[in-house]
């Protein structure tokens, strides 16, 4: 009984429990037995707020399975997804650090952190913009088509005032790979098509797509969109887009 009087004893037994029930009760309320490790996603590299996730930015490690709540632990989880916060190397990928889309206010943050403007062109319908299933991040080619050939078409004979340097379809070197950044309806809002939208819900058809470009893509767009008309092919999606496109900027040129 002297004892459990003496403030030394009571503390250093309190301070004793408190471990027990750190290293005992909390990982088995957990369902994480002492000693056991788990896969997670971890950041190789630094990357700012809209950045698409590529498999070579992360690498998976073990850790002890109470360190990282919510933790993502598969590729196919986080490849393809963007960053919603600024992500540092070391750090533990979670659901909460990332976003299936680019939010609207994280649109041109993520342009300046690429290096390029951002530019909109118009679809002429369903069917030039990949019936409408594009999503942010995809890579397409950019098909132009010529007002000549456009008036060839519909049999309409040229007038003479009015020259084209160049005839036929084609895809511009400079525009055959390009990253898309939005999928618009004619409002504004994001477009959105579902093969079978339910009753809640219907399809938003997409007018507009914008695009990551660098300021020769730029021109070339604003071009086509004046003189010609667009049609969209895609190329790809998710982690092998960097196979096509390259956010690094070079000093003197650019790439794309």
């Amino acid at each position: 009984m002297m004892l459990l009087k003496n403030k030394f004893v009571i503390g250093t037994l309190c301070i004793l429990l408190a471990l027990v029930f750190s290293f005992v009760a909390v990982p088995a309320l957990m369902g994480v037995s002492e000693g056991e490790t788990i896969s997670v996603l971890r950041m190789k590299q630094t990357v700012t707020t809209g950045t698409q996730l590529t498999s070579e930015m992360v690498e998976t490690v073990s850790v002890p399975g109470n360190l990282v709540q919510n933790s993502i632990s598969e590729q196919s989880k986080a490849v393809g997804q963007y960053a919603a916060t600024n992500l540092y190397a070391g750090d533990y990928l979670t659901a909460e650090k990332l976003t299936a889309t680019l939010a609207e206010q994280s649109v041109f943050s993520a342009g300046e952190a690429k290096g390029k403007k951002i530019i909109s062109i118009t679809l002429t319908s369903l069917a030039s913009g990949v019936s409408g299933r594009l999503l942010p991040g995809d890579i397409v080619s950019v098909i132009a088509i010529p007002q000549s050939t456009i008036n060839q078409t519909l049999g309409i004979e040229p007038d003479g005032t009015t020259e084209t340097a160049t005839s036929g379809t084609y895809i511009d070197p400079v525009l055959a790979y390009i990253e898309v950044c939005m999928v618009t309806t004619g409002d504004g809002a994001d477009a959105s098509v579902e093969a079978q939208p339910d009753g809640d819900t219907k399809n938003t058809l997409p007018v507009n797509v914008s695009f990551y470009a660098t300021e020769e893509q730029a021109l070339k767009l604003a071009e086509l969109e004046q003189t010609g008309s667009i049609h969209l092919a895609f190329v790809a999606r998710g982690d092998i887009v960097s196979e096509y496109v390259s956010d690094s900027v070079l000093v003197g040129t650019e790439e794309y």
